[in-house]
C-alpha cells in the first residue's frame, strides 16, 4: 500500500518506489496549486481567534488518547514497531505521550512565553509601548522536514506552525510517516469551520532526497520558512538549494544533538540510578536529549556502586521494555564489550541478553579507542549503551562535554543539547553557569531528561517567533 499524502484536496501526485515503500509524492504542479492559496488560507485562519484554534488542537490530542485507551491503535503500533525498530512497548509508551504534546494548555503556555506582549498579539495589534503596537502574523507557508523514528518530535513544530496561523507542509521520515499521518487524520473526524480550515492549512507528504518536487520546494517555491531537523550531508545540500530560492525563505536548522549525564557521589542515590536507567532505555537513546555518555565526579569505588544500582534498574525496566535486537547488533556489541575490557574499562552488562551495556572508564573515554576497530558502532548505531567516565572534579566534566563533538565516537553531532544533573546543591549553580557558557541548551534533573516543559525553547530557539513576523504600528509622532 502506498504512503499517500494527507491533504484537504486531491493534488497531482507521482508514485515512486523508495526502499521497500511505494510513495505518492505531491508533484511540482500540485505544490504550486497548494501554495497559490497560502495567503488566503493564512488570512482566514488568522481571522479565527487563537482560542478557537487551540480548542481544535486540544480535540486532536483528546481523540488520540481515547483511541489509545480503547486499543484502536494496536495495528498502527505493530506497523510502527516494524518500521522504527522500537519495541511494541516503546511505541505504546510514545502513544501515551502524544496528548502531552498536542493539548491546548501546553501550546498556550508555549505561545505565551514566546511573545512578551502576550498571546493576544497573534490575534490583533497589541500594545507594547506608548501608542506602539505589534501584531505577529504567519510567516508561512512553513515546510517542516523531520527525521528520525520518534513520533513526538515532528508533532511539536507542526502544531506550533498551525497554531500561529501558517499553511504547513510536513515531510515526516519514512519510519514515522504512518504515525504522524494518523495523528493529524483525526482532524477529518471533527466537524466545524475551524477544523475544516485547519485541514486546508495542513498537508503531509513524503519526498525522497532526489525528488524533483523537493528540489522545487527548496529552490523555487513561494515558501516562507523551511525548518529542517537533521544533520549532514542533507543539511549542507538543503542549505545550498534554499540559497538559490528567489523567495528567500528563512531556513531554520535543528541539527543533531545528544544528551549527557553528570552525577557526583552526593547525588548517586536510587532516584538518580532509576532516572539514568530510564533515560538509557527510552527510545533506545535516539532522542537529542538521551544521555549517551556521562561522568561520575568522585572515587572509583563509589562509581562502581552507583553503576551496579543503574544496572539493577536497567534489568527491571528491560522486562517492561524489551529491545528489538538483530543478530548483527548482538555480534558487534559483544565485540565492543571485549575491546573495552581489554583496553581498561570495567564493563557492566545485562545478564540474559546483550540488551544494555555500561562501560566505566577512568579519567578519559576508552570508547574513542575501541571505535577505531568498530567504526560501525557510531552514535546512531548505539542502543542502550553508555560510557561513564570517572573524573576528580567538575571542571573535568565540563571539559569532557566541551570536547565531545570533536571525538570519533560522537562523529556527526553538533554538540550536547541536554545535561541531566544529580549533584550536590552547593555545586549546582556553578556547574549550571559553566554549562551555559559552553552552549548547552537544556539543564535538567537527571530523572526526566526526556520530558519537555511547555515553556521550553527548542534547541535554544523560539519556534513560534521563527514561524511569524512582527507588524509594528506607531500612532504617535516621534519627530519634534
Amino acid at each position: 500500500m502506498a504512503l499517500t499524502p494527507l491533504s484537504n484536496r486531491a493534488y497531482a501526485c507521482i508514485e515512486k518506489k523508495v526502499g521497500n515503500h511505494v510513495v505518492a509524492e505531491i508533484s511540482e504542479d500540485g505544490l504550486s496549486d497548494l501554495f497559490s492559496k497560502a495567503t488566503e488560507v493564512q488570512n482566514r485562519l488568522c481571522s479565527i481567534p487563537l482560542e478557537e484554534r487551540l480548542i481544535v488542537i486540544d480535540k486532536i490530542g483528546k481523540a488520540w488518547a481515547e483511541k489509545h485507551r480503547k486499543g484502536e491503535l494496536d495495528a498502527l503500533k505493530s506497523e510502527l514497531s516494524d518500521s522504527t525498530g522500537y519495541s511494541p512497548g516503546m511505541i505504546d509508551l510514545e502513544f501515551s505521550l502524544v496528548h502531552s504534546a498536542i493539548n491546548a494548555l501546553s501550546i498556550k503556555q508555549n505561545l505565551d512565553a514566546s511573545f512578551p506582549p502576550g498571546i493576544s498579539c497573534l490575534d490583533r495589534f497589541t500594545k507594547v509601548g506608548n501608542d506602539e503596537y505589534c501584531w505577529f502574523r504567519p510567516r508561512g507557508p512553513v515546510f517542516i522536514i523531520s527525521s528520525g523514528n520518534s513520533l513526538i518530535p515532528p508533532l511539536i513544530p507542526t502544531t506550533i506552525s498551525l497554531a500561529t496561523g501558517n499553511m504547513t507542509l510536513l515531510r515526516p521520515s519514512l519510519a514515522n510517516f504512518s504515525g504522524v499521518k494518523a495523528v493529524y487524520s483525526l482532524l477529518e473526524e471533527m466537524g466545524g469551520d475551524v477544523a475544516e480550515l485547519m485541514r486546508e492549512a495542513l498537508t503531509i507528504s513524503y519526498f525522497s532526497h532526489d525528488s524533483p518536487s523537493l528540489e522545487y520546494l527548496l529552490s523555487k517555491s513561494k515558501i516562507g520558512v523551511i525548518n529542517f531537523w537533521g544533520g549532514e550531508p542533507a543539511r549542507t545540500e538543503i542549505s545550498r538549494r534554499v540559497s538559490s530560492n528567489p523567495s528567500h525563505p528563512a531556513l531554520i536548522i535543528n541539527g543533531p544533538l545528544t544528551g549527557y549525564a553528570i552525577v557526583d557521589a552526593a547525588g548517586a542515590d536510587e532516584s538518580a540510578a532509576l532516572g539514568l536507567a530510564k533515560n538509557i532505555l527510552l527510545y533506545d537513546q535516539q532522542l537529542c536529549s538521551s544521555p549517551t555518555e556521562g561522568v561520575f565526579v568522585g572515587g572509583w569505588a563509589e562509581a562502581v556502586e552507583f553503576v551496579n544500582r543503574v544496572g539493577k534498574r536497567l534489568d527491571e525496566l528491560t522486562e517492561k521494555l524489551p529491545p528489538k535486537l538483530t543478530e548483527s547488533h548482538a555480534y558487534i556489541i559483544e565485540a565492543v564489550r571485549r575491546s573495552l575490557q581489554f583496553k581498561g574499562s570495567m564493563v557492566f552488562k545485562s545478564a540474559s541478553s546483550p540488551s544494555w551495556t555500561i562501560a566505566l572508564s577512568k579519567s578519559r573515554s576508552i570508547l574513542d579507542d575501541a571505535i577505531q576497530a568498530f567504526p560501525e558502532f557510531g552514535l546512531h548505531a548505539r542502543r542502550r549503551f553508555i560510557e561513564i567516565i570517572v573524573v576528580e572534579n567538575y571542571e573535568d566534566a565540563l571539559e569532557m562535554i566541551e570536547g565531545l563533538p570533536k571525538r570519533k565516537s560522537f562523529r556527526g553531532i553538533d554538540g550536547v543539547q541536554s545535561v541531566g544533573l544529580s549533584v550536590s546543591d552547593d555545586v549546582r549553580e556553578r556547574l549550571c553557569k559553566g554549562l551555559a557558557e559552553r552552549g548547552i541548551f537544556r539543564i535538567l534533573p537527571l530523572e526526566d531528561m526526556y520530558m519537555r516543559s511547555a515553556l521550553e525553547p527548542y534547541d535554544g530557539m523560539n519556534l513560534a517567533q521563527a514561524f511569524t513576523y512582527a507588524v509594528y504600528r506607531r500612532d504617535r509622532i516621534l519627530a519634534e
